[in-house]
């Protein structure tokens, strides 16, 4: 069985806990491909922002998908 409800005393920080944290992958991811194009500033700023575009996305669906 599984619930849905949060543990006593949790932060509830909702969709911008998720949202951090997919643009922390992005910004990671981009300081890899910042590296291979030899302009690190770039690839992180590029990486975070599609982290952020990427994670709204996934949970947009997510929430469609429990609505219905």
């Amino acid at each position: 069985m599984t619930s849905n409800d949060k543990p006593q005393g949790s932060a509830r920080l909702g969709i911008w806990s998720n949202i951090g944290v997919w643009a922390a992958f992005g910004a990671a991811f981009g300081v890899v491909a910042g590296i291979l194009l030899d302009n690190i500033g770039l690839g992180v700023s590029l990486g975070a922002a599609l982290g952020v575009a990427a994670g709204v996305v996934v949970i947009a669906r997510a929430n469609d998908r429990s609505k219905s």
